[in-house]
């Protein structure tokens, strides 16, 4: 078997290849820290998850640098101490009580009711139903008329009905704080 001699073309690039592959490693050998201009180097010229925390000077990392815009939370710390009792809050309500007025027990087609609150107390909720034999009569307006008095409507649905029935008015007064 007859050995050929290497051809100058295949022996530069041979050594073109040996060159470019180790040109990069003596060069990370060669390069240090201190050949860098400092500002020179952005996100893009380091390795992912190469940098830790003793790589980066404290208090320089603001929440604008992390991933999200805020750092991660903490641990929960201890209970702070009580604060201080807030101001009194207003009376509100006192002294509620129901006031009831009816009409006559009778068979008048059409009746209303009014229904007051004892002096210095102010309505704050009222109704009414009707008693007697109510088949044919409907209640038509039930609703306060002034801070301290309701007023109730009803009528007999057909003209004729000649049944007694009474409209009766119940409303909640109290005590209103200023």
């Amino acid at each position: 078997m007859k050995i050929r001699a290497l051809s100058p073309a295949t022996v530069i690039a041979t050594l073109a290849l040996l060159f470019s592959l180790t040109g990069t490693a003596v060069a990370g050998a060669l390069i240090t820290g201190a050949n860098v201009k400092n500002g020179s180097l952005t996100g893009i010229d380091i390795k992912d998850n190469t940098l830790t925390s003793a790589d980066i000077k404290n208090g320089t990392i603001k929440p604008v640098d992390i991933k999200g815009g805020s750092f991660p939370a903490g641990p929960e710390g201890p209970q702070g101490p009580e604060g201080p009792a807030g101001p009194q809050g207003p009376a509100g309500l006192s002294g509620h009580q129901i006031v009831t007025a009816q009409s006559v027990l009778n068979s008048v087609a059409f009746k209303t009711v009014l229904a007051a609150c004892p002096a210095g107390k102010k309505v704050v909720g009222g109704g009414a139903f009707v008693s007697g034999l109510p088949k044919e009569v409907g209640v038509v307006g039930s609703y306060p008329v002034s801070a301290s008095t309701w007023f109730v409507a009803a009528h007999e649905l057909p003209a004729l009905y000649l049944e007694n029935w009474r409209l009766n008015v119940r409303i909640v007064c109290a005590t209103v704080a200023a």
